[in-house]
């Protein structure tokens, strides 16, 4: 039994959720895949999978395993890509905050991946800050959240937020010059989940320091959500500039109260530290920090080391 390729077959298996899925995706017929499957569970002398007709799950030993194999699987990249030269290759696994992905990764990934003929990438949209090993990541855009331990994190791009409504909205309603001139009734909430307060707006003129919470009748987890129901006219809204972007561009919404500092977010390109950083990594990380708009990136360029207090 070859058991690298008995690893990366399940690996495989265990990423798609299924023998036939990781069949499809590595070009195999469903019974090599089982075969190898079976063939890695004797070797190891345990179950690694519970397989029925309709489902299938890791069993707790195969939970283990798939990280050990992940990072061997890693490391034989890693050590091919180094005997080969700078060409990026293999497998990317990235992870991404969700409205990051859906409004400025995920448009850019094509050129990216034309870029790079000998590369896969798969992309996870989530904004949990999980360890990015324990769950198979390469590398990760954070924002400001870099879980314990060491981890290279290069900032790409810092962004304010902006209070926006649709233009109409603001016909009917006024332009506001002052942020307490903002009916909280009227602004659109983030939330992280339902038993959260609403995120508190955030104002700075100079000394003077304002704070709107916002109480209107739509609450959302998802900056885009946000900005489309804003776009509609439900009300002011309190989103990041970067995500915001397109919708002021294109008139949807207007920004107002412009001369009011807000809080700012970082983000960065987080990867594990270690001696030899993958091509695929470092051409990920180079792309990622050129797809956001040149006029806003305001974060430097050099990597830094950060460890999550």
């Amino acid at each position: 039994m070859d058991r690298l390729r008995a690893m990366e077959v399940f690996v495989a298996v265990a990423e798609a959720g299924s023998l036939a899925g990781a069949a499809t995706r590595l070009g195999l017929s469903a019974p090599t895949v089982t075969a190898q499957v079976q063939a890695l569970e004797a070797h190891l002398r345990c179950a690694l999978l519970h397989r029925s007709t309709r489902s299938l799950r890791l069993t707790p030993e195969g939970e283990a395993f798939l990280s050990r194999a992940r990072a061997i699987l890693g490391a034989m990249e890693e050590a091919e890509a180094g005997a080969g030269g700078d060409a990026a290759r293999g497998v990317l696994r990235v992870q991404v905050p969700i409205a990051v992905g859906h409004m400025v990764l995920a448009p850019a990934l094509a050129a990216f991946a034309a870029a790079h003929p000998g590369l896969r990438v798969v992309t996870i949209l989530g904004n949990d800050v999980d360890s990015l090993a324990r769950r198979g990541i390469d590398v990760a855009i954070r924002m400001d959240e870099v879980e314990t331990g060491d981890l290279v994190a290069r900032p790409v791009y810092r962004s304010t937020h902006v209070v926006c409504a649709a233009p109409g909205f603001l016909a009917r309603h006024g332009v506001p010059t002052h942020p307490r001139a903002i009916d909280p009734a009227q602004g659109l909430a983030w939330v992280a989940d339902t038993a959260a307060a609403p995120r508190a707006w955030r104002f700075q003129r100079g000394a003077e320091r304002v704070v709107v919470n916002p109480t209107g009748p739509l609450a959302f987890n998802s900056s885009d959500a946000l900005l489309n129901a804003a776009a509609q006219g439900a009300g002011f809204c309190y989103v990041l500039g970067l995500l915001a972007h397109a919708h002021l561009r294109d008139g949807r919404l207007r920004a107002v109260l412009e001369e009011w500092e807000t809080e700012a977010q970082v983000f960065y390109v987080a990867y594990p530290k270690a001696r030899f950083t993958a091509p695929k990594i470092r051409a990920f990380a180079d792309y990622a920090a050129r797809v956001f708009p040149d006029h806003l990136r305001q974060a430097p360029a050099s990597p830094i080391r950060i460890r999550r207090r």
